[in-house]
């Protein structure tokens, strides 16, 4: 889709359109608030860093823009594999040190250092960890890809998990 003209750019992206929500047996068009609800149910729940909460909280802003620019989808994927590599930075060398190293060298670092558990497999349809490496470089590295809703809310989610899975919630 092109760029929308200043008229149309608060209108729903067309895609949206043929996307329902179900309540009490009928189906619907989705909404904004609809929207905005399933991005703002997908938060971090653990004890990260101030700077990696902001970085995705970016994130989840993107996508709530998505309702009016479908594409921008891929671009909070991007962001919330950001906020996910940020989270191994500080947890492996250190909030405020230097943040050095590759997502997949991160990775396996965490993996070494037993914060990560091992899988047996690195392909990544056996390994969650291992798919979002692999999702993280092909869109970082050149993608036409076009990412729907759910899939979209499933890279988050799992962002969100792998970050609390580093910074669990305290136990005060």
């Amino acid at each position: 889709m092109s760029l929308k003209p200043f008229e149309a750019a608060l209108a729903p992206d067309p895609r949206f359109a043929d996307l329902c929500v179900v309540e009490e047996g009928v189906a619907r068009r989705m909404t904004f608030r609809d929207h905005h609800a399933e991005i703002v149910d997908v938060g971090l729940k653990g004890a990260a860093p101030a700077e990696v909460k902001k970085a995705f909280d970016r994130a989840r802003s993107v996508m709530i823009y998505a309702f009016f620019d479908y594409d921008l989808f891929v671009v909070g994927e991007v962001q919330a594999l950001g906020a996910f590599e940020l989270a191994l930075k500080f947890h492996l060398n250190g909030h405020g040190r230097a943040a050095r190293g590759t997502l997949r060298n991160l990775v396996d670092r965490a993996r070494k250092a037993a914060c990560y558990p091992h899988c047996g497999s690195v392909t990544p349809t056996a390994d969650p960890i291992e798919a979002l490496v692999a999702l993280r470089n092909g869109l970082s590295h050149g993608s036409a890809d076009i990412h729907v809703p759910g899939m979209a809310l499933k890279i988050l989610a799992a962002c969100a998990d792998w970050i609390d899975f580093l910074f669990p919630k305290s136990s005060d």
